[in-house]
């Protein structure tokens, strides 16, 4: 071969060798961006989804849920999660009380990782426990809410205390039945509270009388209580969150009517409680010792009370409260309280209650108790039943005393 055509030859070979490169290098591309295409679109990817699994672009929420959830999990800390129809999730917490501490920090440090706020929204203490509710908030929308239940460590002279609770009962002189030929004195009780802990309505169906049950309408269990609540036969209102005068307690604006909302924000809130609690027939103040004792303010939400068709009982909260009065003025169907059965959380207080309840209802013929889901309250209800039952009275539910 002359070297002319040896020249062309190798210079063909070079020519096909690139063309063959090239040809692979574009084909290559071609699957690769096809496959990045299908990984974006949520399909199947076998280049990024196995061999370079690129890292997914999570919402702080969605890093924050996992952080949580893995630390939890790290802690061995009993915890139980649902995410609710508008897309919030809820953890169910239960710890002893030397971890709280340590958990609530390495709680603020996850949210402010992550450019969240969280907000300690309730605290309810009780006998064995203390129940926390926190919100968390990432770019301004509700993301998580938490309820923390802490376990108390009882010292053995409560613990002592609280087994001869029967006993303590009995030794109490029973208070004298009613004269004959006068009318049945009634009595009502409301347990407030309800939402923030499962399965409470069934403590209630259980002690077998028709108690009325207040729901806390943002609590994180709300729905399902009010749902169980009506399929018991338990009459249920909103225990609606009001403004408090102490600057402490935390009322954020979208869950508590205050004296400066707007017709609008109210009406808001009252339509929202009721699709919470859609069984409720009336409601009840929430804190609102500042509401209740604003005669404008509380006029104000009365109006729409009464447009929506519900009674109105007034917690009294405080000493200053005017709402009683002024739904009466306004003819709203209306009840006031008359005994607290728990401002001491002890079985013995209490049990004392229940028997104060009996002779202000034998006095006035009729009488309103309001007590809480404690361990302690709901104890001393269920071993005086019987005493109850002897003294002629009648226990009825709330909307049964309404004036």
């Amino acid at each position: 071969m002359k070297p002319k055509g040896k020249a062309i030859a190798k210079s063909s070979r070079k020519a096909a060798v690139l063309s063959f490169f090239l040809f692979g290098f574009v084909a290559l591309a071609i699957v690769v961006a096809l496959e990045f295409l299908d990984y974006q679109a949520g399909r199947y990817s076998f280049i990024f989804s196995k061999l370079v699994r690129l890292q997914e672009k999570a919402s702080p929420g969605t890093l924050f849920d996992r952080e949580l959830t893995a630390l939890l999990d790290g802690q061995k800390i009993s915890h139980d999660v649902f995410r609710d129809t508008e897309g919030v999730i809820h953890f169910k917490i239960v710890l002893a009380e030397p971890l709280y501490a340590p958990l609530t920090a390495n709680l603020r440090r996850l949210v402010r990782k992550r450019g969240g706020i969280d907000l300690l929204s309730e605290v309810r203490g009780m006998k064995d426990q203390v129940v926390y509710l926190y919100q968390v908030r990432f770019a301004g929308r509700l993301t998580h809410v938490l309820l923390l239940s802490k376990k108390l460590a009882l010292p053995p002279a409560a613990q002592s205390a609280a087994a001869p609770a029967t006993t303590a009962a009995k030794a109490r002189p029973p208070l004298k039945a009613p004269a004959e030929g006068g009318k049945t004195p009634r009595l009502a009780i409301i347990i407030d509270d309800i939402g923030y802990a499962d399965l409470v309505a069934d403590q209630l169906r259980d002690l077998g009388i028709p108690l009325t049950a207040a729901v806390i309408p943002d609590a994180p269990y709300a729905r399902s209580e009010a749902q169980r609540l009506h399929e018991y036969g338990l009459e249920e209102i909103v225990h609606m969150p009001m403004q408090p005068k102490d600057p402490a307690n935390h009322h954020p604006r979208d869950q508590f009517i205050l004296a400066d909302s707007s017709d609008a924000e109210i009406r808001g809130l009252l339509q929202g409680a009721l699709a919470a609690v859609p069984y409720a027939r009336g409601m009840n103040n929430h804190m609102g010792s500042l509401l209740t004792s604003d005669p404008r303010a509380m006029r104000r939400v009365l109006e729409l009370v009464r447009g929506l068709g519900l009674f109105f009982v007034d917690s009294k909260t405080t000493g200053d409260t005017l709402a009683y009065s002024l739904a009466r003025e306004m003819k709203i169907r209306t009840a006031l309280r008359d005994v607290f059965l728990d401002d001491e959380q002890t079985y013995e207080h209490s049990s004392g209650q229940i028997r104060r309840l009996v002779e202000l209802a034998r006095q006035n013929g009729h009488a309103l108790a309001i007590g809480h889901p404690f361990p302690s309250t709901l104890t001393a209800l269920r071993d005086s039943i019987p005493w109850l039952k002897r003294q002629k009275v009648a226990i009825v539910p709330v909307s049964e005393l309404l004036e």
